[in-house]
């Protein structure tokens, strides 16, 4: 497995951190999904703008909460691949 760096600043690093605790992933895990469902895909999984971009806070976008809507109908139809692991699993592999 190959490790991969991302740069952020600091607010959005601890944003983004709270955010995959909320919903039960790990940073990795979450980069892992990004990561899988472009090369499956291959498109970017949520649309990009200027109008975007000008937001303060892009998550109560129209187009990321169109983005949240799609996936969870996805969910719900059981077409989403997760990656899933143990608590004790997760430990060991940071180690």
């Amino acid at each position: 497995m190959a490790t991969l760096s991302v740069r952020l600043d600091d607010k959005t690093k601890d944003e983004f951190a709270k955010f995959c605790d909320t919903v039960g992933m790990s940073v990795s895990t979450l980069f892992s999904v990004f990561a899988k469902t472009v090369v499956r895909e291959q498109k970017i999984p949520f649309e990009i703008s200027a109008k975007d971009a000008k937001a303060d806070d892009g998550f109560y976008s129209e187009a990321n909460q169109r983005y949240l809507e799609k996936m969870a109908a996805l969910d719900k139809e059981g077409k989403l691949n997760y990656v899933t692991k143990t608590w004790e699993e997760l430990k060991a592999m940071a180690k």
